[in-house]
């Protein structure tokens, strides 16, 4: 299993996941320089839980998160502040900020993004 592989975003869809506060809407993270080049990947958050986590871009996608793919794989596995890569620019955000501002300290709070490593 690769991070963003069909294997990862299958155990990632179906993982129990610790709530992420009350966050409700679409994330889009999309990655570079990853084995297969570029990759994007659709997560759906429903009160707070990953419901959905699949490859490609969701249309009328809520927030936008872009990282190179070794940062995105760090940050979505906790092993890198999201908060401290976006402040020095590593990790674009574009969208709705209101829910980009209520995901991140959530986020933070539990370490990872709910990702199955």
């Amino acid at each position: 299993m690769s991070f963003l592989d069909d294997e990862f975003l299958a155990a990632w869809a179906c993982a129990g996941h610790e709530p992420l506060g009350n966050v409700s809407g679409t994330v889009v993270m999309k990655t570079a320089g990853g084995p297969d080049g570029k990759a994007a990947v659709s997560l759906i958050f429903e009160s707070g839980v990953l419901t959905s986590a699949s490859a490609g871009t969701a249309r009328g996608a809520d927030l936008t998160l872009e990282a190179p793919w070794q940062l995105a794989a760090d940050v979505v596995c906790g092993d890198a502040d999201p908060a401290r890569c976006y402040m020095a620019g590593d990790l674009k955000v574009s969208g709705d900020m209101a829910l980009w501002l209520e995901l991140l300290p959530a986020w933070r709070a539990t370490g990872s993004l709910g990702s199955p490593s």
